[in-house]
């Protein structure tokens, strides 16, 4: 419900994020962008930190390159959680090996996001092959295999206990950002696995494994129908909503979305082309959203590819000023941003795990 109380005090501008001039405009909200706002204005930059005291980060940087999950020397292995709360873990998965076992994760829904490499799930829906670029949506309860076909493998992979779904965005209609077609679904296959005495099935409960050995293949099936099931969408699928007059907030790119969370799909698209509206996101205290970034590409080379960075809420972020001033004189009315990622912002804090501490620059 919007409150009934907006008032003005001093100096500010008409329209947020457009004609600062020298003003500096600091936003600061409540339930992402949908609860009360503020719009403090400063003639100085707000982001010009000299140090800091105490155990709160502005600002975690990990390099998931030198994050080493014990899944990528031993097949039985499992990813290296980073940073979790009650309702998401993102954790690292770097599997070089496939899964000696059939696999299914009853603690939660599973998303990951390839990286880099290539191979499959082989799901009991059928098999889904993955590139860079992908979501594979794997529902709870479901059973798969992993099996990379590549070297070179980093996977972003996110647990929720409650269901993931993809975000409606009513005002747009049912085809943008993602139109459902651009699903690619399992394809029903006959694995051909040699015979076995026994199948391992490899069960993760309350953050515990099982092993349940079984006579036939839990894999091998021969048909399916329902609304529940796994499926994958490729990043390049997604249609941005933009505007060539002001930067919409990230929750226009929510991509998935579950019990306090939203998965946030950064993709090139075009700037804000207006030179008098602000392209660069503004100064902004998220009062009730953690906020997790995921680097995938990034065409002009400004932002180390891999990189994982977490900003607690309620701290300030946004470029401080010298970038500010190197960006607009560079800055073109044609400009398109570059950025592919991921952003995981959540309304409890993320706890980070004794690996990332450690990883952190």
């Amino acid at each position: 419900m919007r409150s009934w109380i907006h008032v003005a005090r001093g100096r500010h501008v008409r329209q947020a994020r457009v004609g600062l001039g020298e003003l500096r405009e600091e936003h600061i909200s409540r339930q992402g962008f949908f609860g009360p706002v503020a719009m403090v204005y400063r003639t100085d930059g707000p982001n010009e930190i000299v140090r800091v005291e105490g155990t709160l980060h502005p600002r975690r940087l990990v390099d998931t390159a030198r994050v080493e999950p014990s899944d990528q020397n031993d097949p039985r292995g499992v990813p290296e959680v980073l940073l979790a709360n009650a309702d998401v873990s993102i954790a690292i998965s770097r599997r070089t090996r496939a899964m000696p076992f059939a696999y299914r994760n009853t603690d939660g829904d599973l998303l990951y996001f390839v990286h880099e490499g290539s191979g499959t799930f082989a799901t009991e829906f059928g098999r889904l092959a993955y590139e860079p670029g992908d979501y594979v949506l794997i529902p709870k309860g479901v059973t798969f295999a992993l099996n990379p076909t590549s070297d070179a493998c980093r996977l972003l992979v996110l647990e929720s206990p409650a269901p993931l779904a993809l975000t409606q965005h009513v005002q747009v209609g049912r085809h943008m950002p993602v139109d459902p077609t651009v699903l690619t679904l399992p394809e029903l296959c006959d694995y051909g696995f040699a015979w076995r005495d026994e199948w391992e099935l490899r069960v993760k409960h309350g953050g515990a494994y099982s092993s349940i050995f079984y006579r036939n293949n839990p894999l091998q099936t021969v048909g399916w129908k329902g609304d529940l099931f796994p499926y994958k969408l490729n990043i390049r699928d997604i249609i941005p909503i933009s505007s060539d007059r002001i930067h919409l907030p990230p929750s226009a790119w929510a991509t998935f979305e579950a019990t306090g969370f939203m998965v946030v799909t950064f993709v090139p698209q075009m700037a804000v082309s207006d030179l008098n509206a602000e392209e660069l996101p503004s100064y902004h205290r998220n009062v009730d959203y953690d906020e997790s970034v995921f680097v995938h590409d990034d065409a002009s080379g400004a932002r180390r590819l891999g990189m994982l960075s977490h900003t607690p809420q309620g701290i300030l972020h946004g470029a401080d000023e010298a970038t500010r001033a190197a960006f607009q004189k560079r800055r073109t009315p044609d400009m398109r941003r570059t950025l592919t990622g991921v952003s995981v912002d959540t309304e409890r804090p993320l706890i980070p795990t004794a690996v990332c501490e450690r990883l952190t620059e």
